[in-house]
């Protein structure tokens, strides 16, 4: 039973309850549960030592604070809303702070779990706003301390309230500072993480999808139908051998372009290798495709390619398409548009085939 309890606990730790991935939310929700957990035996045990040391009103808002973080605890784990709980859990600590500077706590030592609230503010409220909400924190407990027509509960000598005030401010000034870097740190990292994606799937030299993101795509093709294009760029080693690869490469770009621009938002265009590219059209009837087949190839064949206003060439594309539903797989549906590509190509070229 111990054994299974440890168990539970160290996976606590490490997840937090919540099974996501490590971003920026599920870091957050971390954060939550592991404030309200630690939180919540600490309250609870302070309450309970208050029992037999503080006075009845401290005493019940501690023992009162730790069950409302329990049930903040059970609220996050069944209702996943992580912003209403950790609202709930930073005010609370926000209306215990108040109260600690109020009554004083144990000989007067309330004051000192204030620190406790710039590190919790800032991330759980981000920079702007958790800094909005500490000056809000600071106006009141300078109220409180410096306000003579209040009675507070606790005795401070003057030079312990200054201190406190600005140490107080002190820490929250060096908490901000590492928060702002932290944030931009961790902007720079998110996009440096999208870019690296962004080119682990894109073919480098078109932009299109590469074989990678194909294999990213499949799931999403698998679960609809439509019809599948295998395209090759007629004669293109020609190309090469009369212009030279730098043309070469730029015909393919021009080509790519074309393609795009050809193509739906929900299509799919992949740079299958060399001069060859797979097209997907989503949701759409073998009539359909190929009717974009025959405007694809006849946009390809009148366009221009002008490389540096020295050398304009034209290519054309022979184009198979293969249908793709419940009944025929992605990889049969593949294997008949390149066998439908290979008709066009030995039926002279620059055509589109069905299969």
């Amino acid at each position: 039973m111990i054994t299974k309890s440890k168990k539970k606990l160290f996976q606590y730790i490490k997840e937090g309850f919540y099974n996501q991935d490590n971003n920026e939310e599920a870091i957050k929700v971390y954060l939550i549960y592991s404030i309200s957990l630690v939180g919540c035996i600490f309250v609870l045990a302070l309450g309970l030592k208050g029992i037999h040391t503080s006075g009845l009103v401290l005493t019940t808002f501690l023992l009162g604070g730790s069950a409302f973080l329990l049930l903040n605890i059970f609220y996050l784990y069944f209702t996943k809303k992580h912003l209403n709980s950790g609202y709930a859990v930073l005010y609370f600590f926000f209306a215990l702070m108040i109260y600690l500077v109020y009554a004083g706590g144990v000989e007067n030592t309330g004051p000192l779990w204030i620190y406790c609230l710039p590190p919790i503010a800032l991330y759980m409220r981000g920079l702007k706003r958790g800094l909005f909400e500490l000056s809000i924190f600071i106006l009141i407990i300078v109220y409180i301390l410096f306000y003579n027509h209040i009675n507070i509960e606790a005795e401070y000598t003057d030079t312990f309230k200054l201190r406190v005030i600005l140490s107080f401010l002190l820490v929250t000034f060096i908490t901000a500072v590492y928060g702002y870097s932290r944030e931009k740190s961790s902007k720079k990292m998110f996009k440096m993480q999208k870019d690296l994606e962004f080119f682990l799937r894109r073919d480098a030299l078109t932009g299109l999808y590469n074989r990678r993101g194909y294999q990213d795509k499949i799931q999403s093709i698998k679960d609809t139908y439509g019809a599948i294009l295998m395209c090759d760029i007629d004669h293109f080693k020609k190309v090469n051998d009369t212009y030279g690869h730098a043309v070469g490469d730029y015909t393919i770009q021009e080509i790519s372009k074309c393609i795009h621009n050809n193509l739906r938002k929900d299509d799919i265009a992949v740079r299958w290798g060399g001069e060859e590219f797979f097209v997907f059209l989503t949701e759409v009837t073998m009539d359909n495709a190929f009717l974009v087949s025959e405007k694809l190839r006849e946009s390809i064949e009148n366009l221009a390619i002008d490389y540096n206003n020295e050398t304009t060439i034209h290519v054309t594309m022979s184009i198979g398409i293969a249908e793709m539903n419940k009944k025929i797989s992605l990889e049969d549906a593949i294997r008949n548009a390149d066998n439908a590509m290979y008709i066009s190509k030995a039926a002279g070229r620059n055509k589109s085939t069905r299969h």
